[in-house]
């Protein structure tokens, strides 16, 4: 649904967008690239610097999510907002849902890897899995980083999403200019 709303308003709605993908490629898809290159070489410095983009990444999700829980949905300009951020924090959820699924993997390839009598086994068994593991969390990025693009342009527009009216109603006094959902498709 497109509704009425200043440049300024879109501009404030974008930076949540923003500052996701922003974080996205710059904190993490290191992770990723820097667990697969401790799997290879085995230097903890390697590792180090994963768990240091890791927290860093984390950190950056756990502030949209803040953010999105404390703005508060007053008149129509505020409310484009926070629904943006909301959608953003949705973004997040879904990243620490492939994170977890990867962590799930790593950490069970360990524990098989640690039953194992051969310590040659042991690496090969530690490697593979996280190779398999960082899959995952590989496809939750990228998934989350075409999402947020998606949402970036339904900010420029002006539109707010149909599913995120459906759990953050319209305040009566927003102006609606086309009632059509995103994909173009007319509503009742």
């Amino acid at each position: 649904m497109r509704i009425a709303v200043s440049e300024a308003i879109t501009q404030r709605a974008r930076r949540a967008h923003n500052l996701f993908i922003l974080s996205v490629f710059t904190l993490h898809l290191p992770v990723i690239v820097a667990t697969l290159a401790y799997s290879v070489g085995g230097d903890v410095r390697l590792l180090w610097s994963a768990l240091t983009f890791l927290l860093l990444a984390l950190a950056v999700l756990f502030y949209i999510q803040f953010r999105a829980g404390r703005l508060q949905a007053e008149g129509a300009a505020e409310w484009f907002v926070m629904l943006h951020w909301q959608l953003a924090a949705r973004r997040g959820r879904l990243l620490l849902i492939g994170y977890l699924v990867a962590a799930l993997m790593i950490g069970g390839g360990l524990l098989v890897g640690l039953g194992m009598v051969d310590r040659n086994m042991q690496v090969i068994v530690a490697t593979v899995f996280t190779r398999i593991g960082v899959v995952p969390a590989l496809l939750m990025i990228l998934v989350t980083a075409i999402l947020a693009g998606q949402s970036m342009h339904l900010a420029n527009r002006g539109i707010a999403p149909l599913g995120m009216i459906k759990r953050f109603p319209l305040p009566p006094e927003v102006v609606v200019l086309d009632a059509e959902n995103e994909s173009g498709e007319e509503t009742e």
